[in-house]
């Protein structure tokens, strides 16, 4: 697509002079094509739902599952299909995140909502990492214990209006503010580099933030 002097090719998105404005621009122009392709009946969360894949996918990784402590962070790229391969770049170099509960098993906001599933999933992405947060036992338990609470709610689609959004408690949550809002509504750091507004990510918490921010650290990376 062409709007003026930006461009949005179809493997991705390349921007001339590589402003946040024109990133901005791309993506609600995607949002703009997506809504006027949908019958009035549907929305665009239904049309971007059909684009996700039902689990995580990728050319595989070699990640060693024993490093996983829970409360860990998981992050992935090439993991999450066809609207992560054309616009994933936007929210940062990763581009989902998931939480590891124990006993071989992850919790995550996907495209259906907040679920429960096996964390030998995560070797199926092209690309991941293994963050842990600088706190303490207890609160990584109190964390998944909270974050438990939440399965079942919906996929919350509003990181896709750019300027977005992320609530503690809220009726839904995408992948990084469910992981954000677990460790901070249980008295744990702010796992969100930029608390506030940033130009790249809005007022939004992406997966990018939770690797870059000062209160967690890289254990583990596998492609």
């Amino acid at each position: 697509m062409i709007r003026g002097k930006f461009i949005c090719f179809s493997n991705g998105v390349h921007l001339l002079g590589g402003s946040v404005v024109k990133r901005v621009a791309c993506v609600l122009t995607l949002i703009l094509v997506l809504a006027m392709l949908l019958p009035h009946s549907m929305g665009v969360a239904s049309k971007v739902n059909a684009l996700v894949p039902e689990e995580w996918s990728g050319d595989g990784n070699n990640l060693d599952l024993s490093v996983l402590r829970p409360g860990d962070i998981i992050l992935c790229r090439g993991c999450a299909g066809w609207l992560e391969e054309n616009f994933g770049d936007i929210v940062g170099y990763w581009h989902h995140a998931a939480m590891y509960i124990g006993d071989g098993l992850m919790i995550e906001a996907w495209k259906d909502g907040v679920r429960v599933v096996s964390v030998s999933m995560v070797r199926r992405a092209s690309e991941v990492a293994v963050y842990r947060v600088k706190t303490t036992d207890d609160i990584r338990q109190r964390a998944i214990q909270w974050a438990l609470t939440k399965v079942g709610l919906p996929y919350d689609y509003k990181w896709l209006t750019y300027i977005g959004g992320k609530e503690v408690e809220g009726p839904s949550y995408y992948c990084s503010e469910l992981v954000w809002a677990a460790y901070k509504a249980v008295g744990g750091p702010d796992i969100d580099q930029n608390p506030g507004w940033s130009w790249r990510y809005g007022y939004n918490v992406a997966p990018q933030e939770l690797a870059d921010d000062n209160d967690t650290y890289l254990v583990a990376y596998a492609k």
